[in-house]
């Protein structure tokens, strides 16, 4: 095949992997998810024992089959948390002692550093060092701001503008809150975390009450007639959403633009003409020909310069209830 070793030694590997598992390779071959969809599903099952990884092999198949590959990584870690969360948690230990800092020597006198945080500690990382960089106006792009202020930060040195509150937003059953039980909580723009990363967080953050869908478990309530959305209802949007609704973007709601779906006429400042996008997917919308509806309930569609649509559906902060 005229490959180096490395690459064909990729490829056996994958063979194998699809090959341990039937169900998997069968929907590969098809046709109902591609070959990334299936290496990521084998990828996810391999923490579990055999009954679980039958469980829940045979949700993320069909799951995969109308989802797009980050919303099934999400969707997969969320099960594999519930089903064994004490196995969860033990995971989470093992990896947090495999934080560390590298240094990677680039071309033309350059580096790269790679930090290995907790996924709470690189949000609250991120979020700072975000935060800074949006405060500042000049001929710099954001990623060259935000490098800037993170040298600035490490060394000490002031940064050219305010700190301002560095937030993460995380959602966790009131059950779980009270130690009832041990459902993973949500970290906005990651996905699930144990159930006592996430009361930690808690216990030292700011409360609100968010009702859900006791059948979809979407964030559902509130609407107003301003233009500029009530703190409520940004609220509202943004614990939907979750994320920006560009499809696979990751940029979590809170730190994304509400934007209208339809031009403002007065009225539609309500939560099922509001949608968050992180700042790029807000101008594309804008200034570009791709297009995008919205319908009751948090459902975006996106249609591409060239007519395909692709369906953004909101993302559950609770457990759906049972299909009866």
């Amino acid at each position: 095949m005229s490959i180096s070793s490395r690459k064909a030694s990729t490829l056996i590997c994958h063979a194998e992997t699809l090959a341990s598992r039937p169900a998997v390779l069968a929907a590969l071959e098809e046709g109902r998810i591609d070959q990334g969809k299936a290496l990521l599903i084998v990828d996810q099952l391999e923490p579990l024992t055999a009954v679980q990884a039958e469980i829940v092999e045979a949700v993320l198949i069909e799951y995969a089959r109308t989802h797009h590959y980050s919303r099934i990584r999400l969707h997969a870690q969320r099960l594999i948390a519930k089903l064994d969360p004490d196995a969860a948690a033990r995971r989470h230990e093992e990896k947090k002692r495999t934080r560390r800092v590298e240094k990677l020597n680039l071309d033309d006198a350059m580096c790269a550093l790679r930090f290995q945080f907790t996924a709470v500690q690189g949000a609250l990382v991120w979020d700072r060092i975000d935060r800074i960089a949006r405060g500042l106006d000049d001929e710099r792009t954001m990623d060259q701001r935000r490098a800037d202020v993170a040298f600035d930060l490490l060394m000490g040195k002031e940064t050219g503008a305010p700190q301002g509150e560095v937030k993460v937003l995380v959602t966790l059953p009131a059950t779980t809150l009270m130690g009832m039980d041990q459902e993973p909580g949500m970290l906005a723009g990651y996905g699930p975390i144990p159930a006592d990363v996430a009361r930690d967080i808690a216990a030292g953050g700011t409360w609100k009450r968010i009702l859900t869908d006791p059948v979809t478990g979407v964030a559902v309530d509130v609407g107003r007639t301003n233009y500029r959305p009530s703190a409520a209802l940004a609220d509202l949007v943004r614990a939907r959403d979750v994320t920006c609704v560009a499809i696979g973007c990751r940029q979590p709601a809170h730190r994304c633009d509400l934007d209208h779906c339809e031009p403002f006429d007065g009225t539609n400042t309500v939560a099922d003409d509001l949608g968050a996008k992180c700042r790029r997917h807000h101008v594309m919308k804008h200034h570009t020909r791709w297009k995008r509806t919205q319908l009751p309930g948090g459902i975006h569609i996106w249609t591409t310069p060239m007519g395909r649509t692709y369906v953004r559906e909101p993302e559950p902060i609770a457990d759906p209830g049972p299909p009866f």
